[in-house]
């Protein structure tokens, strides 16, 4: 009767954010990429909590940073995958593969427009007149 509970079992999202937080774990260890843009992202937020910015400048700042982490962990779900399926070089492997790097680039040149529009005004205030 109460089957459909099973799903929802606390001890189940308990042991779903664990696999979650080893993933982030495993980019951190093994993601050289990863661990520079997770720097970025601790330094965007020291950057946000010095110069006071708005709850607005907050939102991007954080939508921006963590789609710049998610484009990563993608972007390695999808070398990895590969790399565990086809050994040997393929050309359509490769378009597959740049794709992939592409899309984290984009993400990551978005984000530093971001980052560039929102901390710019800020860098005048510190500049002598």
């Amino acid at each position: 009767m109460f089957g459909f509970l099973k799903s929802h079992h606390p001890l189940r999202h308990a042991r779903s954010f664990k696999h979650a937080f080893t993933g982030i774990f495993h980019a951190l260890v093994e993601e050289p990429n990863f661990r520079v843009q997770v720097v970025i992202v601790v330094i965007s937020v020291l950057l946000g909590a010095r110069f006071k910015i708005t709850n607005a400048e907050w939102g991007l700042l954080i939508l921006s940073m963590g789609l710049l982490l998610m484009a990563e962990v993608l972007n390695t779900v999808v070398e990895d995958t590969i790399d565990f399926f086809i050994k040997d070089f393929d050309e359509g492997v490769k378009v597959i593969k740049d794709l992939s790097a592409g899309f984290v680039l984009i993400t990551a040149i978005t984000a530093l427009v971001i980052l560039i529009l929102i901390f710019w005004p800020y860098f005048f205030v510190l500049l002598p007149a």
